[in-house]
């Protein structure tokens, strides 16, 4: 592998390996679209690193940089082409150059490792640095897979009906040896695909190139996430996809997607106890934060979606649909759904999502992706508490949805507070500009 000649990174003076990975910029769905690419690079540190980049692939000279997310308060020195900064905290840090998002470079900056597997224990496969091309990998019962600093794996991990597992180190799984998975004689290669697994830990590593879902997780129970960083530029490349699971815990990680950002579906039973906390999310097609569309592919009795947390949240950019979406097209009962401390720094609903531009939709409404066709679902009791978007495509404050079904079919008691929009308080339904049809009630902003 050669490092990225469109921007070269170097940390305290060390240079640094740049990855090129698939993203999309097209906001409009296309099944044969070809990904650009974008720079990635990561290492782990601790103390002060400073950072200087230079960006000899852009067609223009580096004049103005911004670093993200803004709430890093990090300001950049521009000299002679070269962008400059230090940061004293592990996080993940994006630099956009000249206002423009082509080429935008992903500093993924961990802390130390702890708790590294030993490469002599039986139940731990351990990746070592390069580039690694293999069959599936299976993992049972107490098995660790360890990828460490410096390896690309090309392959797939399942998890499958097995419990006390641990997925982790700072390589990647790299999916782009496989062709995108609509294509004739393609399919479906998911990199990290839980399946009535439970007990699972997955830490530190980074998936690319997917060549559809990135991670998954299929009626599966207890299973912590942290630092897991996914770039996707595909088709249906949803970053962290969860169907009728429960008790799952997202933290500190990262989300670039070309599809669903995150995700909460039933493919079989409910959903139950899902957490993203302290996610930064870059959405380039589709939803933010989604729960639906499928709601009960299952077809199962009184399926629920419910103590679902979004907290803390950073959506760098949303350039397609919602960003806040629960989107009920069965049968579930959809309640007590939180979104807390959600900052969105550009709401830029764009591309070919018709009059689907709403920062928020809550709908109960048959689609494409609906199984069961003959009765519909409920929503209740959702509080959406600190929403702050700081910038829109058009400088005007974005609408919103709410759209029940019937008298039967309703949507209920949902709580919106601390709403800011261009710097200004929204304390009103109408200064929402939030469309409630006939069929909700208790749809209040404070």
């Amino acid at each position: 592998m050669t490092s990225s000649q469109n921007v070269r990174v170097s940390a305290n003076g060390h240079e640094l390996f740049v990855y090129d990975v698939m993203v999309n910029h097209k906001h409009i769905w296309d099944a044969n679209t070809v990904p650009a690419d974008t720079p990635v690079t990561y290492f782990d540190f601790e103390g002060t690193v400073e950072l200087d980049l230079t960006a000899p692939g852009l067609s223009d000279q580096v004049t103005i940089a911004s670093v993200l997310p803004t709430s890093c308060g990090i300001i950049p020195v521009i000299e002679d082409g070269h962008v400059r900064f230090t940061i004293t905290q592990p996080g993940q840090y994006t630099v956009v150059y000249n206002n423009n998002v082509n080429k935008a470079t992903h500093i993924f900056a961990n802390a130390p490792e702890t708790d590294v597997p030993s490469p002599d224990d039986p139940n731990v496969y351990y990746i070592g640095p390069g580039e690694w091309t293999m069959d599936a990998i299976t993992l049972t019962d107490g098995q660790t897979l360890y990828l460490s600093g410096g390896a690309v794996l090309h392959s797939v991990v399942s998890v499958s009906n097995a419990k006390n597992v641990r997925i982790c180190g700072r390589g990647m799984i790299d999916g782009s040896d496989y062709p995108a998975w609509n294509q004739p004689g393609a399919y479906a290669r998911v990199p990290i695909d839980l399946n009535h697994a439970k007990d699972v830990t997955v830490e530190g590593i980074s998936i690319v190139n997917s060549n559809c879902w990135n991670f998954n997780s299929f009626a599966s129970q207890r299973v912590n996430i942290n630092n897991v960083k996914i770039i996707s530029g595909r088709q249906n490349g949803d970053g962290f996809t969860f169907q009728s699971c429960t008790d799952h815990l997202v933290t500190n990680s990262f989300a670039r997607t070309w599809d669903d950002s995150l995700v909460v579906k039933n493919y079989s039973s409910s959903s139950k106890g899902i957490t993203f906390r302290g996610v930064q999310i870059w959405t380039d097609l589709a939803q933010s934060m989604e729960i639906g569309y499928e709601t009960d592919k299952g077809m199962t009795l009184d399926p629920e979606i419910s103590d679902v947390t979004f907290e803390d949240i950073t959506v760098l950019y949303n350039f397609h649909k919602p960003v806040i979406s629960i989107h009920n097209s069965d049968d579930a009962f959809v309640h007590d759904v939180v979104y807390r401390n959600i900052t969105v720094e550009n709401a830029f609903m764009q591309g070919d999502n018709g009059s689907n531009k709403e920062l928020i939709e809550m709908s109960l409404q048959k689609s494409g992706w609906s199984t069961v066709r003959d009765e519909y679902g409920t929503i209740d009791n959702i509080l959406i508490d600190g929403l702050n978007v700081m910038n829109t495509a058009d400088g005007k404050v974005p609408a919103s949805r709410f759209a029940g079904q019937s008298d039967e079919y309703r949507i209920t008691n949902v709580t919106m507070k601390n709403i800011t929009v261009l710097g200004e308080k929204i304390s009103d339904l109408k200064a929402m500009k939030a469309s409630v049809n006939d069929f909700c009630d208790g749809i209040t902003v404070e």
